[in-house]
């Protein structure tokens, strides 16, 4: 196969493995998508639904919610992060009745340090700076939803490229839907 044609042959089965683009997605501006990535998260985050919670009230916040809750925990001021948090905001902005959304952040620059990983990881089950954590209360108590919620092709979620920004937004609004809530967005 040539390589003309292989990589049109990529270019397909990615395009046809992507979820259709929703109505939501096509009024997406991404150049005020590209404006908000190169912000802090804590502008990122201003004037959205998503709310800043400090470490002492993170567990009394969390279990005090009746909605389900998604954080993101983050660095201000990383790449990964700040593109993380553009797609958080537009997905707590589509979802604002259905969860309720919470920033935390881990460090104010770049990667946290080994101690400061190991402690959050310790005390929140987090993982990778930045991470998205779920919580849920289907039980009548609020629980940490298992990976099964996180798909293995959803890994790259944590740091979706621009180009591919409107894939990711789509992929994560359809698995939503579909696994998390009772059904589409009205």
């Amino acid at each position: 196969m040539s390589r003309v044609s292989a990589s049109a042959a990529l270019l397909l089965t990615t395009l046809l493995g992507a979820p259709p683009l929703t109505s939501a997605a096509e009024e997406i501006d991404m150049s005020k998508v590209r404006a908000l990535a190169a912000l802090p998260v804590k502008d990122i985050f201003r004037d959205s639904p998503v709310h800043e919670v400090p470490r002492a009230e993170y567990w009394k916040t969390i279990h005090e919610n009746r909605r389900p809750v998604v954080v993101m925990f983050y660095s201000n001021t990383d790449p990964e992060s700040q593109r993380l948090a553009t797609l958080i905001r537009y997905v707590a902005v589509r979802y604002a009745n259905r969860f309720s959304t919470y920033g935390v952040m881990v460090v104010e620059s770049g990667k946290p340090p080994k101690p400061t990983a190991v402690d959050f990881e310790k005390s929140y089950s987090l993982d990778k700076t930045p991470g998205v954590l779920f919580y849920d209360n289907d039980h009548g108590k609020m629980e940490l939803e298992g990976e099964e919620y996180i798909e293995a092709n959803f890994k790259e979620f944590r740091t979706p490229s621009l180009f591919l920004w409107k894939t990711y937004y789509n992929g994560v609004c359809s698995y939503i839907d579909k696994n998390i809530l009772d059904g589409p967005v009205r």
